[in-house]
């Protein structure tokens, strides 16, 4: 299911990493990936990987929208010697 997010706004990214028994783990670090059409181009796609910032058990990192053009992008989080988790769909409307 798709995340609405208004363009020009800022998503904040939060992400909890499990292992393969389902237990929370906190690696040493993490990253999201972004990927989207380009405001200036809705034709061309590309890609920004954030670094995360842990948190306790969690990790969050922000991006802000108004570099998409509208329609859908997708965040993937990943995590040395973790599995990336399936991406996430975003739906940049106005």
């Amino acid at each position: 299911m798709p995340f609405n997010v208004t363009s020009g706004s800022t998503v904040v990214f939060t992400v909890v990493f499990f292992d393969a028994s389902g237990a929370i783990t906190v690696p040493t670090s993490a990253t999201i990936t972004v990927t989207y059409p380009l405001s200036s181009n809705p034709l061309t796609t590309t890609s920004c990987a954030i670094d995360m910032t842990q948190s306790g058990d969690f990790f969050t990192a922000t991006w802000g929208t108004g570099v998409a053009a509208l329609g859908k992008s997708s965040a993937t989080a990943s995590a040395p010697g973790i599995t990336s988790a399936d991406p996430q769909t975003l739906r940049i409307i106005s």
